[in-house]
Protein backbone atom coordinates (compact mmCIF):
# COMPACT_ATOMS: atom_id res chain seq x y z
CA UNK A 1 0.00 0.00 0.00
CA UNK A 2 3.12 2.02 0.00
CA UNK A 3 2.48 3.64 -3.64
CA UNK A 4 -1.27 4.49 -2.77
CA UNK A 5 0.34 8.50 -2.64
CA UNK A 6 2.50 7.98 -5.88
CA UNK A 7 -0.05 6.44 -8.04
CA UNK A 8 -2.46 10.13 -7.21
CA UNK A 9 0.11 11.52 -9.45
CA UNK A 10 1.70 9.38 -12.18
CA UNK A 11 0.42 6.25 -13.61
CA UNK A 12 0.79 2.66 -12.55
CA UNK A 13 0.61 -0.78 -13.57
CA UNK A 14 -2.60 -2.98 -12.81
CA UNK A 15 -1.75 -5.59 -11.59
CA UNK A 16 1.12 -6.24 -8.90
CA UNK A 17 2.74 -9.07 -10.93
CA UNK A 18 3.42 -6.95 -13.89
CA UNK A 19 6.63 -5.49 -12.39
CA UNK A 20 8.44 -8.47 -12.51
CA UNK A 21 7.19 -9.82 -16.02
CA UNK A 22 8.97 -6.79 -17.14
CA UNK A 23 11.86 -7.51 -15.35
CA UNK A 24 11.99 -10.89 -16.59
CA UNK A 25 11.31 -9.97 -20.03
CA UNK A 26 14.79 -8.35 -20.27
CA UNK A 27 15.75 -4.38 -19.75
CA UNK A 28 14.14 -1.66 -22.14
CA UNK A 29 13.40 1.94 -22.09
CA UNK A 30 10.79 3.90 -22.56
CA UNK A 31 7.73 1.51 -23.37
CA UNK A 32 9.34 -1.90 -23.55
CA UNK A 33 8.86 -3.05 -20.18
CA UNK A 34 4.74 -2.69 -20.30
CA UNK A 35 5.50 -3.74 -23.36
CA UNK A 36 6.50 -7.09 -21.71
CA UNK A 37 3.44 -6.83 -19.20
CA UNK A 38 0.93 -6.43 -22.34
CA UNK A 39 2.40 -9.33 -24.03
CA UNK A 40 2.19 -11.24 -20.79
CA UNK A 41 -1.38 -10.34 -19.95
CA UNK A 42 -2.95 -10.78 -23.83
CA UNK A 43 -1.51 -14.08 -24.00
CA UNK A 44 -3.11 -15.25 -20.66
CA UNK A 45 -6.13 -13.72 -22.16
CA UNK A 46 -5.74 -15.68 -25.00
CA UNK A 47 -4.96 -19.12 -23.68
CA UNK A 48 -8.02 -18.61 -21.25
CA UNK A 49 -10.35 -17.63 -24.26
CA UNK A 50 -11.36 -13.83 -22.97
CA UNK A 51 -10.38 -10.71 -24.26
CA UNK A 52 -7.87 -8.83 -22.52
CA UNK A 53 -10.57 -5.70 -20.89
CA UNK A 54 -12.28 -8.34 -19.13
CA UNK A 55 -9.33 -10.17 -17.50
CA UNK A 56 -8.74 -6.84 -16.25
CA UNK A 57 -12.01 -6.20 -15.46
CA UNK A 58 -11.71 -9.52 -13.57
CA UNK A 59 -8.31 -9.41 -11.99
CA UNK A 60 -9.54 -5.92 -10.42
CA UNK A 61 -12.94 -7.68 -8.82
CA UNK A 62 -10.40 -9.36 -6.88
CA UNK A 63 -9.41 -12.38 -8.94
CA UNK A 64 -5.83 -14.01 -9.58
CA UNK A 65 -5.41 -15.16 -12.98
CA UNK A 66 -5.20 -19.02 -11.97
CA UNK A 67 -9.03 -18.79 -10.67
CA UNK A 68 -10.00 -16.71 -13.71
CA UNK A 69 -8.84 -19.77 -15.71
CA UNK A 70 -9.93 -22.38 -13.85
CA UNK A 71 -13.31 -20.82 -14.35
CA UNK A 72 -13.13 -21.08 -17.83
CA UNK A 73 -12.03 -24.33 -17.39
CA UNK A 74 -8.28 -23.80 -18.39
CA UNK A 75 -5.49 -25.02 -16.43
CA UNK A 76 -3.39 -22.69 -14.77
CA UNK A 77 -0.56 -24.36 -15.63
CA UNK A 78 -1.57 -24.23 -19.50
CA UNK A 79 -1.54 -19.83 -18.76
CA UNK A 80 2.21 -20.02 -16.77
CA UNK A 81 3.47 -22.17 -20.30
CA UNK A 82 1.85 -20.04 -22.76
CA UNK A 83 3.33 -17.17 -20.90
CA UNK A 84 6.56 -18.14 -20.59
CA UNK A 85 6.75 -19.14 -24.48
CA UNK A 86 5.38 -15.45 -25.40
CA UNK A 87 8.32 -13.76 -23.14
CA UNK A 88 10.79 -16.27 -24.67
CA UNK A 89 10.13 -15.35 -28.13
CA UNK A 90 10.21 -11.95 -27.12
CA UNK A 91 13.93 -11.56 -25.28
CA UNK A 92 14.99 -13.93 -28.71
CA UNK A 93 13.98 -11.32 -30.01
CA UNK A 94 15.77 -8.43 -28.39
CA UNK A 95 18.92 -10.52 -28.64
CA UNK A 96 18.48 -11.13 -32.06
CA UNK A 97 18.02 -7.29 -32.58
CA UNK A 98 21.08 -6.44 -30.87
CA UNK A 99 19.09 -5.04 -27.60
CA UNK A 100 20.04 -7.16 -24.92
CA UNK A 101 23.39 -9.59 -24.91
CA UNK A 102 23.15 -13.23 -24.88
CA UNK A 103 23.91 -13.78 -21.24
CA UNK A 104 21.85 -11.10 -20.45
CA UNK A 105 18.98 -12.89 -22.44
CA UNK A 106 19.78 -16.35 -20.59
CA UNK A 107 19.46 -14.95 -17.33
CA UNK A 108 15.96 -13.89 -18.50
CA UNK A 109 14.79 -16.70 -19.65
CA UNK A 110 16.12 -18.69 -16.68
CA UNK A 111 13.85 -16.31 -14.60
CA UNK A 112 10.33 -16.64 -16.42
CA UNK A 113 8.85 -20.07 -15.16
CA UNK A 114 9.13 -18.44 -11.62
CA UNK A 115 7.55 -15.11 -12.27
CA UNK A 116 5.05 -16.14 -15.09
CA UNK A 117 4.02 -18.76 -12.29
CA UNK A 118 3.60 -15.62 -9.67
CA UNK A 119 1.95 -13.34 -12.46
CA UNK A 120 -0.61 -16.28 -12.70
CA UNK A 121 -1.69 -17.03 -9.03
CA UNK A 122 -0.35 -13.98 -7.60
CA UNK A 123 -1.50 -11.01 -9.13
CA UNK A 124 -3.94 -9.21 -7.24
CA UNK A 125 -5.54 -5.84 -8.07
CA UNK A 126 -4.03 -2.33 -7.03
CA UNK A 127 -5.78 0.00 -5.20
CA UNK A 128 -3.45 2.94 -6.71
CA UNK A 129 -5.72 2.27 -10.17
CA UNK A 130 -8.99 3.07 -7.87
CA UNK A 131 -7.39 6.02 -6.44
CA UNK A 132 -6.33 7.15 -10.19
CA UNK A 133 -9.61 6.58 -11.63
CA UNK A 134 -11.31 8.35 -9.04
CA UNK A 135 -8.56 11.62 -9.65
CA UNK A 136 -9.69 11.38 -12.93
CA UNK A 137 -13.22 11.64 -12.44
CA UNK A 138 -13.01 14.15 -9.94
CA UNK A 139 -10.91 16.74 -11.54
CA UNK A 140 -12.98 16.04 -14.71
CA UNK A 141 -16.56 16.58 -12.97
CA UNK A 142 -15.56 19.67 -10.93
CA UNK A 143 -14.08 20.90 -13.98
CA UNK A 144 -16.91 20.18 -15.77
CA UNK A 145 -16.20 17.93 -18.41
CA UNK A 146 -16.37 13.96 -19.21
CA UNK A 147 -13.65 11.88 -18.13
CA UNK A 148 -13.46 10.91 -21.64
CA UNK A 149 -12.85 14.44 -22.71
CA UNK A 150 -10.63 15.41 -20.06
CA UNK A 151 -8.42 11.92 -21.12
CA UNK A 152 -8.49 13.31 -24.68
CA UNK A 153 -7.00 16.84 -23.85
CA UNK A 154 -4.37 15.20 -21.80
CA UNK A 155 -3.49 13.02 -24.90
CA UNK A 156 -3.34 16.01 -26.47
CA UNK A 157 -0.92 17.59 -24.60
CA UNK A 158 -2.54 19.76 -22.28
CA UNK A 159 -2.49 19.18 -18.18
CA UNK A 160 -5.59 19.67 -16.41
CA UNK A 161 -4.77 22.91 -14.73
CA UNK A 162 -4.76 24.31 -18.55
CA UNK A 163 -8.48 22.49 -19.01
CA UNK A 164 -9.68 23.87 -15.93
CA UNK A 165 -8.54 27.18 -17.24
CA UNK A 166 -9.96 26.53 -20.88
CA UNK A 167 -13.53 26.45 -18.72
CA UNK A 168 -12.82 29.04 -16.66
CA UNK A 169 -12.31 27.12 -13.20
CA UNK A 170 -10.48 27.28 -10.28
CA UNK A 171 -7.02 25.25 -10.65
CA UNK A 172 -7.61 25.11 -6.49
CA UNK A 173 -11.27 24.09 -6.51
CA UNK A 174 -9.67 21.19 -8.88
CA UNK A 175 -7.10 19.86 -6.47
CA UNK A 176 -9.23 19.98 -3.55
CA UNK A 177 -11.82 18.08 -5.70
CA UNK A 178 -8.80 15.27 -6.10
CA UNK A 179 -7.74 15.54 -2.64
CA UNK A 180 -11.38 14.70 -1.50
CA UNK A 181 -11.78 11.79 -3.75
CA UNK A 182 -8.35 10.13 -2.84
CA UNK A 183 -9.14 10.69 0.56
CA UNK A 184 -12.20 8.78 0.56
CA UNK A 185 -10.22 5.73 -1.09
CA UNK A 186 -7.58 5.75 1.73
CA UNK A 187 -10.03 5.93 4.47
CA UNK A 188 -12.27 3.01 2.87
CA UNK A 189 -8.76 1.25 2.63
CA UNK A 190 -8.73 1.56 6.22
CA UNK A 191 -12.15 0.12 6.51
CA UNK A 192 -11.64 -2.70 4.72
CA UNK A 193 -8.64 -3.28 7.02
CA UNK A 194 -6.22 -2.95 3.98
CA UNK A 195 -4.15 0.00 5.33
CA UNK A 196 -3.22 0.99 9.37
CA UNK A 197 -4.56 4.33 10.31
CA UNK A 198 -1.45 5.52 11.05
CA UNK A 199 -0.20 4.89 7.65
CA UNK A 200 -3.27 6.37 6.02
CA UNK A 201 -2.35 9.85 8.17
CA UNK A 202 0.72 10.22 6.64
CA UNK A 203 -0.54 9.54 3.30
CA UNK A 204 -3.45 11.77 3.62
CA UNK A 205 -0.96 14.66 4.86
CA UNK A 206 0.73 13.76 1.32
CA UNK A 207 -2.01 13.96 -0.53
CA UNK A 208 -2.20 17.65 -1.50
CA UNK A 209 1.03 17.90 -2.74
CA UNK A 210 0.95 15.00 -4.90
CA UNK A 211 -2.73 16.00 -6.24
CA UNK A 212 -0.57 19.46 -7.29
CA UNK A 213 1.73 17.45 -9.28
CA UNK A 214 -0.88 15.69 -10.60
CA UNK A 215 -3.00 18.61 -11.93
CA UNK A 216 -0.13 21.08 -12.93
CA UNK A 217 2.03 18.04 -15.10
CA UNK A 218 1.88 18.57 -18.82
CA UNK A 219 1.38 15.22 -20.32
CA UNK A 220 4.77 13.62 -22.07
CA UNK A 221 4.53 13.94 -25.81
CA UNK A 222 4.93 11.42 -27.97
CA UNK A 223 7.41 10.52 -29.51
CA UNK A 224 8.06 11.78 -33.24
CA UNK A 225 11.59 10.05 -33.95
CA UNK A 226 11.66 7.36 -36.43
CA UNK A 227 10.85 4.05 -35.36
CA UNK A 228 14.01 2.45 -34.11
CA UNK A 229 15.75 5.32 -33.36
CA UNK A 230 16.58 6.49 -29.85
Amino acid sequence: MKKLVAAVAVSGLLVAGGASVAAAAGPGQGGRGHGAIRAAGQTAASTIGISPEELRSQIQSGKTVAQIATEHGVDPNAVVNAIVAALTQEIDQKAAAGSIDANRAAQAKQKLPDVANRFVNETKPRRDYRIRKDATQAAAKEIGVSTSDLKHARKNGKSIAQVAKDHDKSVDDVVNAIVKAATADVDQAVKDGKLDSQKADQIKKNLPDRAKQLVNREPRQPSTSTPGTQ
